[in-house]
């Protein structure tokens, strides 16, 4: 019988295991990071119906008011001569739990129309609950000012309260036409800071910007945002972050370090860029320097699921499995439901020969997810060597083998349990598998070829 060690693999994880900085907004005092994290603070869909009766009833009180399309086209019109002007989008605070939205929109519209014929702006209809206006000629400061009044004003007419995103022209690149949609990217950058906030765009608007670029999975536009906030802010270190995990995403293991880098000079405790420095060079199978980084990262903070994982991965690539245990078996402590985490204490635990253990562990991220390919075969492997459950073994392998018939390592012990079995063809085909895709089983494959030859 072979050593047990001698098909154990962990597999490379994915390089979605990026630690991304969400945003770097900071959380005003007392309030709770989960009640303000864009997830939780994302608005409810309006029913069709709601936005129609919402508008329409503005429409009666203001006949001349333009919406959408219509109003960012009027409003280029307005500021065309402009060299310089404010705009800003005001949205009612959680519009969907008020009994009465229609009638909040009415009075922040009456608010807004005044203030605009006061300061010769203009103002139009963005959706059922926002506003937009535009101020040829003032500063993000002066709009800022005549926002919260306009707030301050409202809050004597109502209970209800009103969040803005401010943005000015010129900046950067961006054209007159986009500035209104800078101020909603600030709105959404407000939404952070919870109920009657409001914010200029900055740096951190367009992180919070690309983050919803790259949750769903525009990568390119994420960058093109991440991009643009560091022309804002060199400095700022989580867009350099952000930045290097799209670079990494794309597989540019060189660039993605450049960001993270900056970002470890510009802050040296920053854990998430010392993580994915690390996690880069595990990538580029940098064994040993990926190490340093996690044990750097490990100083700043010892309770981040990744880190643990990941060190003991390394440990495991470095077949250090003593070294790995302390910190699979941290890893499935902070985060008790992963799947991965248990495969990977399987791992070690059987190069420990602590097969027992090894087993349950294996068990263990089968129930905590039934596809896991690794954890099938492996365990389908351990019942072999032990020989006992010998068709559960073989179910398990076959089935590792469906999920990922590219993984040569499954095709190689599927062949090794037919081969037990006497069954040479059925082996040798999952040997050539095995060695087409990369597995040494060329020792194997002569003896099926030697056993067939003599069956025929």
């Amino acid at each position: 019988m072979p050593l047990i060690t001698e098909d154990i693999r962990w597999s490379q994880s994915s390089n979605q295991q990026f630690l991304f900085a969400r945003t770097d907004a900071a959380h005003p005092e007392g309030s709770d990071p989960e009640k303000i994290h864009p997830e939780a603070a994302a608005k409810d869909v309006a029913e069709p119906g709601e936005i129609s009766s919402s508008i329409s009833k503005l429409k009666e009180k203001f006949p001349s008011v333009l919406t959408g399309e219509d109003f960012l086209n009027a409003a280029m019109t307005f500021v065309a001569d402009a060299g310089s002007f404010a705009a800003a989008v005001v949205r009612i605070d959680d519009s969907r739990h008020i009994i009465n939205p229609s009638q909040v929109m009415m009075l922040l519209a009456a608010a807004l129309n005044k203030l605009c014929k006061k300061v010769s702006g203009m103002w139009g209809i963005v959706n059922h609950d926002s506003l937009g206006c535009f101020f040829p000629g003032k500063t993000g400061e002066k709009c800022r000012v005549m926002i919260d009044a306009l707030k301050k004003h409202l809050s004597g007419k109502c209970t209800e309260t009103v969040s803005a995103g401010l943005a000015v022209y010129p900046a950067l690149t961006y054209d007159k036409r986009h500035i209104l949609d800078n101020a909603g990217k600030a709105l959404e950058h407000a939404a952070f800071f919870g109920p009657n906030s409001c914010v200029a765009f900055d740096a951190v608007s367009l992180n919070i910007s690309g983050d919803k670029y790259y949750q769903n999975g525009d990568i390119e536009g994420a960058m093109r945002e991440f991009h643009l906030g560091l022309a804002l802010d060199p400095d700022n270190i989580n867009v350099h972050n952000s930045l290097g995990v799209c670079y990494g995403i794309k597989g540019d293991l060189d660039k993605a370090l450049q960001e993270f880098k900056a970002a470890i000079r510009l802050a040296p405790k920053e854990i998430m860029a010392m993580y994915n420095t690390g996690y880069v060079y595990f990538l580029k199978k940098e064994y040993s320097t990926a190490l340093d980084y996690f044990l750097k990262a490990e100083r700043i903070d010892s309770s981040v699921f990744e880190l643990a994982i990941q060190t003991g991965r390394i440990y495991l690539e470095l077949n250090q499995p003593e070294n790995a245990k302390k910190y699979i078996e941290t890893a499935t402590t902070l985060n008790p439901k992963s799947a991965a985490a248990f495969r990977l204490m399987g791992d070690t635990y059987t190069l420990l020969d602590r097969i027992s253990d090894a087993t349950t562990a294996y068990k263990t991220a089968l129930k905590l997810n039934p596809e896991n390919a690794e954890a099938l075969s492996a365990l389908g492997y351990l019942y072999e060597i032990q020989t006992k459950n010998a068709e559960i073994a073989l179910m398990f392998c076959r089935q590792a083998a469906g999920i990922d018939p590219k993984n040569g390592l499954f095709h190689h012990r599927l062949g090794r349990l037919y081969l037990n079995r006497n069954q040479a063809e059925a082996a040798l085909d999952a040997f050539q598998k095995a060695r087409e895709l990369g597995y040494p089983s060329d020792e194997y494959i002569a003896q099926a070829l030697k056993i067939v030859s003599s069956e025929r």
